[in-house]
């Protein structure tokens, strides 16, 4: 499985010698444009809920941070620090990434801790057996215009994501999330996205994205997502809606979105 793994990752990467000069974001976090000259920069979102992956995170308003800092002038290698809030008090997550994102291709490696529920939350614990981290591979790559399909897809390398064994032992499942995005409509006010989205398990019986323990392949996360600029003043806000259906799950939500700056 670990092959499989591998030889997976090494397909998508050799994909980026045919990339054009398009900007790729992560499905939870958007990095400033290149354009921009600080190196150091950081946005403000506001949804009515957090979803990743297909998964309801956060049911309640959420507040999400991204600090960022770009290590070189054409800022393709980006270090940051990725939070998010409920309003409710009970979702709270704090993550750390790099990422490389040149020609369309993206690559980034994200120390996901989610702390909701843990009573006692240990940030430097990385045990195999105990620790509440998730190491998180996610690459992407944007098409060109002529065929404008976006394909990611995402690796959980390590950390709490594992399975027992029958000697109380564990391993790592290798969860991984595989979508891709087409846009179905755009004009100078409204772009209009659809996207599909499938989780599965490298090594193991199933995967982080069910609760069926005996579930290796789903459709995990389908929907549309239109997004648009309103402007109030001289202020021009970025604004999103998505809808959300996990057919697995048998879940289906709305989440509305604005960044602040």
């Amino acid at each position: 499985m670990r092959k499989l793994l591998y030889s997976t990752i090494i397909s998508i990467i050799g994909l980026a010698g045919y990339a054009q000069k398009t900007a790729v974001s992560d499905s939870i976090s958007e990095p400033k444009e290149t354009q921009k000259n600080s190196r150091l920069d950081f946005d403000i979102e506001l949804k009515t809920s957090h979803l990743w992956r297909g998964l309801v995170i956060s049911g309640t308003m959420t507040a999400m941070g991204n600090i960022h800092y770009a290590l070189d002038k054409k800022q393709k290698l980006t270090v940051g620090l990725w939070g998010g809030n409920g309003f409710d008090g009970v979702y709270k997550e704090v993550d750390y990434y790099v990422q490389y994102q040149s020609n369309g291709f993206s690559i980034a490696v994200w120390d996901l801790f989610n702390t909701t529920g843990i009573e006692s939350p240990a940030v430097f614990n990385y045990d195999r057996k105990t620790t509440t981290h998730v190491i998180d591979l996610r690459t992407s790559y944007q098409f060109p215009k002529s065929f404008p399909i976006r394909i990611e897809a995402d690796f959980l390398l390590y950390g709490n994501d594992r399975e027992l064994l029958n000697n109380l032992d564990y391993k790592n499942r290798y969860s991984t999330y595989v979508e891709l995005a087409y846009p179905m409509y755009k004009n100078e006010k409204i772009t209009l996205d659809a996207y599909l989205g499938a989780g599965f398990a490298l090594n193991g019986k199933s995967h982080l994205y069910t609760t069926n323990p005996n579930s290796n392949f789903d459709i995990v996360n389908t929907g549309i997502r239109a997004s648009k600029n309103i402007h109030v003043f001289q202020y021009k806000l970025p604004v999103s809606a998505v809808a959300m259906w996990n057919p697995a799950l048998k879940i289906a939500r709305i989440q509305l979105g604005v960044v602040l700056f």
